[in-house]
């Protein structure tokens, strides 16, 4: 097929078209040949091969080593394409139990009223992502292409869903490396902080202006309820605790107690205020606010449940090497605070870290810890987060659920 002409086209180098159909929808500054027509960060573009062979269709940064994505197969994006797309990932939520498609909170209290809406790539819209906490909802435009989509997406997500206030965290690294400036303001409605949110019947609190990411670690959902059902009379330490989101699920599942560790004071703080909040007893409430690698030295507790859910430890391939450092001894130290016949369940979400990788490092440090390890899980994001099948980068976040003898 011969790409009908755009204003602007990219002609990918021979035996570099990894955009073909079902492969990847990332094409890199060094895999292009030439550019045609281009005026603009984010412009509109076909991609072919060099004899003119179409595929895709999507946009372009030149500005960017990311310079192009994938888009559409069938033809230039258009309105009613972008309009599709948001409401096949809305109804794809609705199917999952998460919102009913309509108008936000209309169907009255929800067991979950916060997920993930729209999920870059996987959603087919590279560069957008949009979050619902309760009756709102909370945007990142993180590439110039995604911003070109602002009005189209606002208009939309007002019509079908009727948020009660929008706000943008348009912030992130990514975007940075597009040349934008970071955003992070309040676009439509009132927004009254913090948003309490449910997840599986638990009350979050949450900042969509000043929490990690949009406001709450979204993708560990499914993982947070898998602790609710390991939890039961078990010691459970909670690292990297942030807002208590793993404390809060094994004391719904009944652990005989839990310990929350963080560095951060304000983190710590809405652990406190999470916990309470839900009722939970005294010995569920003990939230630690110090350093992770200094709580795990040697020589205090054991406990039967350990959770790692570190930051990224690695933000490109070039960070790699230290990062595997940082999970090698995070995790020797947290195996070496079970005790015999303890659950670690543990966490990577640095997406140049592939979980082949994560796996070594996991062994290594068993074998560090003196240790053996038995894998019962391999864990991801939740089904609110889809990656397209050879799109590895989509699947950022990896984990793995240990019996440690």
């Amino acid at each position: 097929m011969t790409a009908p002409r755009t204003t602007c086209t990219v002609v990918v180098k021979p035996g570099r078209e990894d955009a073909e159909p079902g492969r990847h929808p990332w094409v890199f500054k060094g895999s292009i040949a030439r550019v045609m027509g281009y005026q603009a960060p984010g412009d509109p573009c076909a991609f072919t091969t060099q004899d003119g062979a179409a595929l895709g269709w999507g946009y372009v940064n030149t500005r960017s080593l990311l310079a192009g994505r994938i888009v559409s197969l069938e033809g230039p994006v258009t309105r009613r394409l972008l309009r599709d797309r948001l409401g096949e990932a809305v109804a794809a939520r609705a199917a999952l139990g998460l919102g009913d498609g309509g108008r936000l909170g209309a169907g009255g209290e929800e067991r979950t009223d916060c997920y993930r809406l729209v999920n870059s790539e996987g959603d087919g819209l590279p560069g957008l992502v949009i979050d619902r906490y309760g009756t709102g909802l909370v945007l990142q435009f993180l590439t110039a292409g995604a911003e070109r989509w602002r009005e189209e997406v606002l208009a939309a997500l007002t019509e079908h869903l009727a948020p009660t206030f929008v706000f943008e965290r348009s912030d992130s690294r990514t975007r940075t490396d597009e040349g934008l400036e970071a955003v992070r303001g309040l676009l439509a409605g009132a927004l009254t902080d913090p948003v309490l949110v449910r997840e599986n019947g638990l009350v979050y609190e949450t900042s969509p202006e000043a929490g990690h990411k949009t406001g709450l670690y979204l993708d560990q959902r499914e993982n947070r309820a898998l602790v609710g059902t390991l939890a039961r009379d078990r010691r459970v330490l909670n690292c990297f605790a942030y807002t208590g989101g793993f404390s809060m699920s094994a004391a719904a599942g009944g652990a005989e107690n839990v310990v929350s560790v963080d560095a951060s004071k304000s983190a710590c703080a809405a652990a406190e205020r999470n916990l309470r909040r839900n009722g939970f007893p005294e010995a569920a409430g003990l939230v630690q606010r110090e350093d992770v690698f200094r709580f795990l030295r040697p020589g205090r507790d054991r406990y039967d449940l350990v959770i790692l859910d570190p930051p990224k430890f690695a933000r490109s391939q070039r960070e790699l090497d230290g990062a595997e450092r940082g999970y090698r001894e995070i995790n020797r130290l947290g195996i070496d605070k079970l005790a015999p016949g303890g659950l670690l369940l543990t966490f990577s979400c640095s997406q140049a870290m592939n979980l082949t990788r994560f796996q070594q490092v996991a062994q290594e440090a068993v074998l560090a810890a003196g240790r053996r390890a038995r894998v019962l899980r391999r864990l991801s994001g939740g089904p609110d987060h889809p990656w397209m099948l050879g799109h590895r980068e989509g699947e950022y976040l990896k984990g793995l659920l240990l019996l440690v003898s």
